[in-house]
Order: structure tokens, then C-alpha cells, then sequence
């Protein structure tokens, strides 16, 4: 079995590494430091089972193995402090949740919950398409739409009707022009899955399509004010102004002095 690991402490790499050598079907293929690093491993190397940190630099552990999951029958075991994140970890899908440190005995009970789930998937799951770090409409089995609520009721959304997304708490809120919808998502995990489409991150809290831009202008120390279509006016901070230049290219006069 193939096993990614994807924790941000030498320490822990080295010592997960170890306990998957004592056993002689378990090879580890990669190593990574954090949720994007993580992410495109695995759709570079297309692991049997994925020993995840639960906290990341990055984002959760817990984002990364829904964004896997979303294509992929990879196993998730979670490593953690604490039991803190476990129902959500469960709720996710994952196999187990061991608490450092870990022993020998915890661990190979760890790696038959996950063998034992790889074993169980029907004829065909268990070579899974390759991953796709970002959303392909073509393909089948990527996700095509987003769920907001509103008023108890679960909306399918396009992600390209989408104006931006904000931050709220442990959610996000969705703003399609006027109406606003509930994601119980996270907006670094967004942020990740939906560059592809042209969302760009404008400011910590602040998830925007850059499809839904009218016109920037230039404010100061390198930031910009954004009007959306919508007629709403949003504006960057200066950490992401390299985030918006990527996407929108704006001639070098334009890219940080105010005019």
C-alpha cells in the first residue's frame, strides 16, 4: 500500500515514516509540509492512505481530506494534539484519529481500519481516476457546484454565478448578487479549489471571482478598491496584492503607487 504523509514536523514525517516500515506492503511515496503541497501530491502519486496533521500552516488537515476525498477513495488517518477535532474528522471520512505520540500497537491498528476500508470498496474504486487540483466541468465525479443554505433549504450554486466569498465565523457566506447563502465550508479550502476558476484572494477574509469585476482602482500602499458588477466595492490589503496580479494583469504604472 502507498502512504502519503503531510504533517509540518521533521519529526513526525521521520517518525511515521518509521512505523510504516515495519511493515513489509507499506511503501511511502511521498512527504509533504502542507495542505497545497499535500494536495498535489496526491494527485501526482494517487496514495492507498493519507496520515494527515490536523493542523497545517496552510489550512486543516480536515480540508485536505475533504478536497481528496471529493475525488479519491485514498484512506484518511488524522494525527493530532488532541481530541478536539475528531467528530470532525469522522464526519469527514476518516479511517482513524490517533493523539501523539503514537505507538507502534495504536498505529498498525490504524492501518487495518484503513486496509480493511480499501479492501471493502466495490470492483473498480480501487484504482480511482487521478486527482485534479482544481475543478474540470468535463469531468465526471469533480465537483461542479457548491451547497448554500438559506431559510433551512440546501442550494446547489455554479461557483462561476458566485460574486465572492466571505468569511463568517467557522463558515463562509456566499454572495450570488443580492442573495447571500451559508457554506460550512472553509475559505482557505476555497481559496485552493477554486483558483483554477479565476477567484482570486483579495484579503484575508475575502474570496472574489475575478469574472464579477467591473474595474479596480488604485488606493494606496499597493492596494486596490474592487467594484463588482453587483455595485458592491470591496477592498484588497496589501498581502494579496500579488494574488490579484496573477489573475489581473494591470499595466506596471498601475501596480501599487495611487495615480
Amino acid at each position: 500500500m502507498k502512504v502519503l504523509i503531510v504533517d509540518d514536523h521533521a519529526r513526525t514525517r521521520e517518525s511515521l515514516a518509521g512505523l510504516c516500515a515495519r511493515s513489509d506492503d507499506i511503501q511511502v511515496v511521498g512527504e509533504a509540509v502542507s495542505g497545497k503541497a499535500g494536495l498535489d501530491a496526491a494527485l501526482l502519486l494517487n496514495p492507498d492512505i493519507l496520515l494527515l496533521d490536523v493542523e497545517l500552516p496552510d489550512m486543516s488537515g480536515i480540508d485536505l481530506l475533504r478536497a481528496v476525498s471529493a475525488q479519491s477513495d485514498s484512506a484518511g488517518i488524522m494525527l493530532a494534539k488532541g481530541g478536539d477535532h475528531a467528530v470532525a474528522a469522522f464526519a469527514e471520512g476518516a479511517v482513524d484519529y490517533l493523539i501523539a505520540p503514537v505507538s507502534a500497537e495504536r498505529f498498525e491498528k490504524a492501518i487495518r481500519r484503513a486496509r480493511n476500508r480499501l479492501e471493502r470498496a466495490p470492483a473498480g474504486e480501487l484504482a480511482p481516476a487521478p486527482l485534479s487540483s482544481h475543478v474540470d466541468r468535463n469531468m465526471p465525479g469533480t465537483p461542479r457546484f457548491l451547497v448554500g443554505e438559506r431559510q433551512r433549504r440546501l442550494y446547489p450554486i455554479d461557483p462561476q454565478t458566485i460574486d465572492y466569498i466571505e468569511a463568517d465565523g467557522n463558515y463562509v457566506t456566499l454572495r450570488a448578487g443580492p442573495i447571500e447563502y451559508l457554506s460550512r465550508d472553509s475559505l482557505k479550502r476555497l481559496t485552493l479549489e477554486l483558483e483554477e476558476l479565476g477567484f482570486i484572494r483579495v484579503e484575508r477574509s475575502l474570496l472574489v471571482n475575478a469574472a464579477a469585476v467591473s474595474y479596480l482602482e488604485v488606493t494606496s500602499n499597493g492596494t486596490f478598491a474592487l467594484t463588482l458588477r453587483s455595485g458592491v466595492c470591496l477592498h484588497s490589503s496589501n498581502a494579496y496584492r500579488d494574488c490579484i496580479l496573477r489573475v489581473i494583469p494591470l499595466p506596471k504604472r498601475y501596480r501599487g503607487v495611487a495615480q
